[in-house]
């Protein structure tokens, strides 16, 4: 493996490939759709290949027990920079982006995402918010299933074939909770968007006193000018992409920066009071895969935590056994 294929792209961005090679549990974002616990993936996978493997290494996943535990934590980056879409706070997005329609598909987060990178020589202003309510983990790893032990213990290349046949990592927990972020790009961008107090005056007063309108700024077809406002919230599925024309549309901009950052002030707030008026989730308790695939449908699901196969007990004795028969 080469630097080429675990970096395709940006060799400063975070790849599945290289976290793949780390061997080491990593998390990415979701906003999919269902998903279900003990799920392999193969990290080497091409973009061609399904995203999930369909064989499930386990035996009896059903059975698992499914538990939640609270743990509510909030984050919540508010930046301002020429470049700001092109630093760490799209990470964990350049990880999932690397691996064909990524782990955020066509939803409204995958497209503040998209839009976000696709303008990341232009962002000026950034708000995003993640809050974590929880975590859903497995009662106990289950056992691997009768196929895979044998693959393991016959097989003449055991850990490629496994890799193959059932991936090198395996979901292992999801973590629920909800995500608003805001980003204004463009060389019209300016916080006076963030702040509602007399919003639509600091506006008039950008557009009057700025050298160029943004009608000059479209005519002379610049890739710098104008103004764009991507705005995303997991928990009312509210997404906008809205480029500003004239002085109308830079108000109408403002509002929605404004009253998005408003909904990511009170993340933490929203996210627990859904959690328990739909699904009676507080502290810690005992989630069965239905209510798995609810919270998934409500978005709710924001974070799928990965682990390696090779950390298993069961995995690494039987492959020592086999070595130690030779």
């Amino acid at each position: 493996m080469d630097i080429e294929t675990v970096f395709p792209g940006d060799p400063l961005e975070t790849t599945v490939k290289y976290a793949g090679a780390q061997l080491a549990p990593f998390s990415v974002p979701w906003a999919k759709g269902r998903v279900q616990l003990c799920t392999g993936f193969n990290t080497q996978r091409s973009q061609n290949d399904a995203l999930f493997l369909t064989r499930s290494a386990f035996w009896d996943v059903e059975s698992v027990p499914l538990h939640y535990r609270q743990c509510q934590l909030t984050s919540i980056r508010d930046e301002s920079a020429s470049d700001i879409a092109s630093k760490s706070e799209i990470t964990s997005f350049a990880v999932s982006a690397s691996v064909g329609g990524s782990f955020l598909g066509a939803s409204g987060r995958g497209s503040y995402e998209k839009s976000v990178r696709e303008n990341k020589n232009k962002s000026n202003i950034s708000v995003r918010a993640e809050h974590i309510c929880g975590q859903i983990d497995l009662g106990h790893i289950p056992r691997l299933d009768l196929g895979a032990i044998r693959l393991l213990s016959d097989s003449p290349d055991p850990i490629n074939e496994f890799r193959r046949a059932y991936g090198d990592f395996y979901v292992a927990g999801l973590r629920v909770g909800a995500v608003n972020n805001t980003t204004i790009s463009g060389e019209m961008a300016n916080k006076s968007f963030f702040e509602a107090t007399r919003l639509q005056l600091k506006i008039k007063a950008l557009f009057l006193t700025h050298n160029k309108s943004i009608d000059d700024v479209n005519q002379s077809k610049s890739n710098s000018g104008g103004l764009s406002v991507a705005a995303f919230d997991s928990l009312t599925a509210f997404y906008s992409n809205f480029t500003a024309h004239n002085l109308e549309d830079g108000l109408t901009a403002g509002y929605i920066a404004s009253d998005n950052k408003q909904k990511a002030m009170n993340l933490g707030n929203r996210a627990s009071e859904v959690l328990f008026k739909e699904f009676s989730l507080g502290l810690n308790g005992a989630v069965y895969q239905d209510s798995v695939d609810r919270l998934c449908d409500r978005g709710l699901v924001t974070e799928l935590l990965l682990a390696p196969y090779s950390s298993l007990r069961e995995y690494q004795s039987l492959l020592s056994l086999r070595y130690n028969r030779r």
